[in-house]
């Protein structure tokens, strides 16, 4: 593929990933807070394109968050990011946080 091609797909918005594991011994956290977590992203302005707890290997246990979002740069997802009451309460582990541009190719709609 070649950068060319590549930036053919550019547009704004731009759709992130957001993935972020939760600190050790966090749980307890999480679940006391996963109502005001749920708050913030139904309440929010920003377009949520999917939402999800990341599982342990039990598929049950949460251990992290992934979202993908529609904002127009990085300094958008960084501040719906930061917003969240997970981010404010250190459920997530700040090294661990990685937001980054996201190009889909296939899924979630007919057009792929």
């Amino acid at each position: 593929m070649t950068i060319a091609r590549t930036q053919n797909w550019i547009q704004e918005p731009m759709l992130y990933a957001i993935h972020c594991l939760d600190r050790e011994n966090a749980l307890s956290i999480r679940l006391e807070n996963y109502d005001a977590h749920r708050d913030y992203l139904n309440a929010t302005q920003t377009n949520i394109v999917l939402a999800g707890p990341v599982t342990a290997d039990d598929r049950s246990t949460p251990i992290g968050s992934f979202m993908i979002i529609s904002v127009n740069n990085q300094e958008e997802a960084e501040r719906f990011n930061h917003g969240d009451p997970f981010y404010r309460l250190n459920v997530w582990d700040e090294a661990s946080i990685r937001i980054q541009p996201f190009i889909k190719r296939r899924g979630w709609s007919e057009d792929t």
